[in-house]
C-alpha cells in the first residue's frame, strides 16, 4: 500500500466516526428518558412523592415499569407503624402510561417516611421504565429502558417539614391587619373623646 492508499483509509475511518458521532448526538436530542424517583412534596408536610418523569427531548409511548420487589402504596405514617402497608396494585407503576411527552412528569402520592421505611426497610428497589420512541430511524431499536433506584433511607435526617410559606405569610397579614385596625379604631376613639 502506498500513502495514498492510507490516507484514503484514514478518510474512510475519520467519516465513519463522524457519522457515529453525529447519530449519537441526534439520538440524545431526540430520544425520551423516563426516570422515577422519590421527592418530598413541598406543599404538604411530611409527605414524599413518586414522581415519573421523561427528562428527554422525544415523546415516551407505551410505557410500562417492572420493579425488583413490590412497591409499598398509601404508606402513610411519619412513625414506622406496626402494620405493613399495603402493595400497589393501581397507578401508572402498576398500569403504564400511554404517552409522556418530553418534561411532563405524573406524581403519586406515595406516603410517609415512616410507613414506607417499614415496607422498604434499608434496601432500595429498581425501577425499570421500558418504553417506545415516538420516531425512530430504524424500526427494530424503538424499545429503550431507564433504570431508576427508590431509596426512602435518603429521606433519613432531613427536613420534611412545612415550607409552605405562602398560606403561613396570609395569615400572618391577616394578624396584622386585624391588629392594625383594632389600633387605629382605639386610635380615632380616643381623638374623638379629645374633641368632645
Amino acid at each position: 500500500m502506498d500513502s495514498g492508499d492510507w490516507i484514503s483509509l484514514l478518510m474512510v475511518l475519520i467519516a465513519s466516526a463522524s457519522a457515529a458521532i453525529t447519530y449519537a448526538v441526534y439520538r440524545s436530542s431526540t430520544d425520551p428518558e423516563v426516570i422515577v424517583y422519590a421527592d418530598v412534596d413541598r406543599k404538604r408536610p411530611s409527605f414524599i412523592n413518586l414522581i415519573i418523569k421523561n427528562i428527554g427531548k422525544g415523546s415516551a409511548v407505551d410505557v410500562i415499569f417492572r420493579s425488583s420487589r413490590p412497591l409499598p402504596s398509601q404508606a402513610f405514617s411519619i412513625g414506622i407503624p406496626k402494620e405493613m402497608p399495603a402493595e400497589m396494585i393501581d397507578g401508572p407503576i402498576i398500569v403504564g402510561i400511554p404517552y409522556l411527552a418530553p418534561g411532563q412528569q405524573l406524581i403519586v402520592t406515595w406516603g410517609q417516611y415512616g410507613g414506607l421505611k417499614k415496607f422498604l426497610g434499608s434496601s432500595s428497589i429498581e425501577v425499570t421504565a421500558i418504553y417506545c420512541r415516538s420516531k425512530s430511524l430504524r424500526p427494530f431499536s424503538r424499545r429503550v429502558e431507564s433504570v431508576s433506584k427508590l431509596d426512602v433511607t435518603q429521606f433519613e435526617g432531613t427536613d420534611i417539614s412545612d415550607l409552605n410559606w405562602g398560606p403561613k405569610l396570609v395569615k400572618a397579614v391577616e394578624a396584622s391587619t386585624k391588629e392594625l385596625a383594632k389600633f387605629h379604631k382605639t386610635m380615632a376613639a380616643a381623638a374623638e373623646s379629645e374633641r368632645s
